[in-house]
């Protein structure tokens, strides 16, 4: 019990109880929830710091304070980190995924793509079948390029606007927790291959990144409501279509 002046000079009498339980306050004999007190957890969200330490003591590097250190082993633990990255977010994930995603076309009626756009096709139930698209580079800019008519151009669309369902390259530290742990247990049984090649610590490694892919399968399937159907909007696999190896795979 803490009695403490708040407020003026008025004076309250403030219970305290373990982490996560209210602080209850009684002022003027009448006792109300003050607010919540909550324990911080330092270390309850990773960054691309602590995954590149992560790799480098897995082969018995020592950690490093900072990113920017002039080391082979620190270049190959984060170019590594950043390879697997990629590979893992391409497969898209309910966190990477966007549905009907609208992008403004340019004065040339050209679908001008962001660069961190990993993979992309035209909405089904916006577009049907008036295209089938693919991802080019014109002009030195990313762009949409209509397979059906072998152009760039897309005339008469709604409002000047393609909808997309696209799969984005999301920075590592705006990973969700459980993709972070993966890549980098991942990244680190390639690095250990890279710049040890030890099939021992390599095998070491397998059994960690299967129960981390098996957490974010978990993950993946509480967040995204997948089903094999193709014809219920929102609420389908993000490739649209459904294909028994992505069951295999996700299941």
């Amino acid at each position: 019990m803490l009695q403490v002046t708040l407020l003026g000079s008025h004076f309250y009498t403030l219970f305290i109880f373990s982490p996560g339980k209210i602080l209850s306050v009684i002022y003027r004999d009448l006792r109300v929830p003050f607010f919540i007190i909550m324990a911080v957890v330092s270390y309850g969200t990773s960054t691309e710091l602590d995954a590149v330490n992560s790799i480098l003591m897995s082969v018995g590097e020592s950690p490093v304070n900072t990113l920017s250190v002039q080391s082979p082993e620190v270049a190959i633990a984060q170019k590594t980190l950043q390879q697997v990255c990629r590979e893992v977010q391409a497969e898209g994930w309910k966190f990477n995924t966007e549905i009907e995603y609208a992008i403004l076309l340019d004065s040339n009626n050209h679908c001008i793509l962001p660069i961190n756009v990993l993979q992309i096709d035209l909405n089904d139930f916006k577009h049907g079948e008036d295209y089938d698209v693919v991802k080019r580079k014109h002009n030195g800019a990313l762009k949409l390029y209509n397979l059906k008519k072998h152009e760039y151009n897309f005339d008469n669309t709604s409002e000047g606007k393609l909808y997309c369902d696209i799969i984005w390259m999301i920075d590592f530290e705006e990973m969700p927790q459980v993709f972070k742990d993966y890549v980098t247990i991942r990244a680190a049984r390639i690095a250990s291959n890279r710049m040890v090649n030890d099939g021992t610590s390599t095998r070491l490694l397998i059994p960690d990144e299967e129960m981390a892919r098996a957490a974010v399968l978990q993950y993946d399937t509480q967040q995204g409501d997948y089903n094999i159907f193709n014809n219920q909007q929102y609420h389908t696999n993000p490739s649209t279509v459904y294909r028994p190896y992505k069951v295999l795979q996700r299941r």
